[in-house]
């Protein structure tokens, strides 16, 4: 069988060094001896059971360390190396993650996690996303297995809208999820969009859901939060895979306001939902799209989740509004259809008329402007130097290793709801945060479920975005 990759290494041995040979082959590592006679081989299993770590010096990778029994480490030039670390990414773990990177600053909050901005210690200019999630916490939620399902599933769900997930670490006390660094979130831009802005973004987007359904795969956590860009809206992501499933839906999760009203009203005892449910998030997205509000309002988190499970659209700025293709008010209404048997699938949308009209040239512009806008630009910074508290500042890596942290800054929270049986009235109380935290009038989902102890800086700008990573280039230049 042919070698997916194949390189020469060498380990150090007390009577000097012996050469090998490591080549890939489908889901096997095989290493072989060729300084005896005969040759002799070892089989690894590509899974995530095999432990795998690395030795860096002068910002090049030196060796690769296969920890089964013992640590053996294989010295190789670095540009094989890092092919190997490549290949390898997504489909082993890691270990030793601040060997690689340096954590700058927090940018996320998840359900029990969070996600810092990092800087390659091989190339200062290559920056990356990384979401670290307690295992504690992880081990008691969802089980290593649920943890690892997520990770298949971003491995599996390979596509230009889907964000890439690179390499998978575990440390003491944490999982490192490292993936691409997308700087701008979807929420930023709802309001600048026009007519050929929403058209060429929601078709990404039907086009990245549709893969997923077609590979098996339910996302059940659609909002806007989830949608990130780089650069132009030619590059949107999708992103968080935390809920993900290819199983059947039979558990009650999502975000208020999103979440399709079957999940909010299922009976888990007598029936179930399907890929349907993320056909409704994305209606509730294209709607918030064509019209800068949210679909399910109210004065509360009940009278939103009621709305929710009771699907009251309120459809009354659609009537008359010229501005809104009668074609896209169509799709919509086919896409929130509170039974999920009439609603249209993710193939059929791409098949309906508001996409298969004849479409304009689009130039990759929103407003007439070359690029995405960041209403935060000019004020974008990277706040040093940390202020130490109590002597200590906790790195999500390693309280031993200070130097790997730079700077870190405040987060804005992105809510997601994991929801148990009962009423929706027992459910939004269950749900409501014992100590609130102030949060931006965009944020509308309504939840957060929980709150983070981490050590984070004050900032005086309650917005605050993190820099691109070109701007944190010039920024570490000066």
């Amino acid at each position: 069988m042919e070698s997916d990759f194949k390189m020469e290494c060498f380990r150090h041995k007390l009577l000097g060094n012996k050469q090998y040979i490591i080549q890939i082959i489908s889901n096997k590592i095989i290493i072989t001896n060729i300084s005896d006679e005969p040759n002799t081989s070892n089989e690894l299993d590509i899974n995530y059971n095999l432990f795998v770590d690395f030795k860096v010096k002068r910002k090049q990778i030196q060796a690769i360390g296969f920890i089964t029994d013992k640590h053996h480490w294989y010295y190789a030039d670095s540009e094989n190396l890092i092919k190997l670390k490549q290949i390898l990414g997504g489909r082993v773990v890691f270990k030793g993650i601040n060997t690689l990177y340096n954590p700058l600053q927090q940018i996320g909050q998840g359900t029990f996690s969070n996600v810092y901005l990092l800087q390659s210690k091989l190339n200062s200019l290559e920056y990356f996303a990384c979401k670290c999630l307690d295992k504690v916490q992880v081990h008691e939620k969802i089980g290593r297995q649920g943890l690892f399902d997520e990770i298949q599933a971003m491995v599996a769900l390979k596509h230009q809208n889907i964000a890439e997930l690179l390499e998978v670490y575990e440390g003491d006390v944490q999982y490192y999820m490292v993936m691409q660094y997308y700087d701008l979130e979807f929420t930023d831009i709802l309001k600048e969009l026009n007519n050929e802005d929403i058209h060429i973004i929601f078709k990404q987007l039907v086009t990245a859901v549709n893969f997923m359904h077609e590979n098996g795969y339910m996302h059940r956590d659609l909002k806007p939060e989830n949608i990130m860009f780089s650069d132009c809206i030619y590059q949107l992501r999708i992103i968080d895979f935390g809920l993900t499933t290819r199983d059947s839906g039979k558990s009650k999760c999502g975000t208020p306001g999103y979440v399709a009203p079957e999940i909010l009203n299922l009976d888990t005892k007598i029936n179930e939902y399907n890929e349907k449910c993320d056909i409704f998030s994305l209606g509730v997205i294209f709607y918030k799209m064509l019209t800068s509000n949210d679909l399910f309002q109210g004065s509360n988190h009940e009278e939103i989740l009621e709305n929710n499970a009771k699907c009251n659209n309120n459809f009354d700025m659609l009537k008359g509004n010229a501005k809104i293709p009668k074609q896209a008010i169509d799709l919509l209404k086919k896409m929130l259809q509170i039974d999920p048997t009439l609603r249209i699938d993710s193939k059929s949308i791409l098949q309906h008329q508001y996409f298969t009209v004849e479409e304009q040239n689009h130039n990759n512009t929103i407003n007439s402007s070359n690029h995405l806008s960041r209403k935060h630009s000019s004020v974008l910074k990277i706040l040093s130097p940390i202020q130490k508290q109590n002597g200590m500042f906790i790195s999500p890596f390693s309280i031993h290793d200070e130097e790997c942290i730079e700077n870190e800054a405040l987060m804005q929270p992105i809510p997601t709801v994991i929801m148990k049986g009962g009423s929706l009235k027992e459910i939004a109380k269950s749900k409501t945060p014992e100590k609130s935290r102030k949060q931006s009038k965009d944020i509308t989902k309504k939840y957060q479920t929980s709150d983070f102890d981490d050590v984070v800086l004050e900032t005086q700008q309650s917005n605050y975005r993190p820099p691109k990573p070109s701007q944190l280039s010039e920024m570490y230049n000066k």
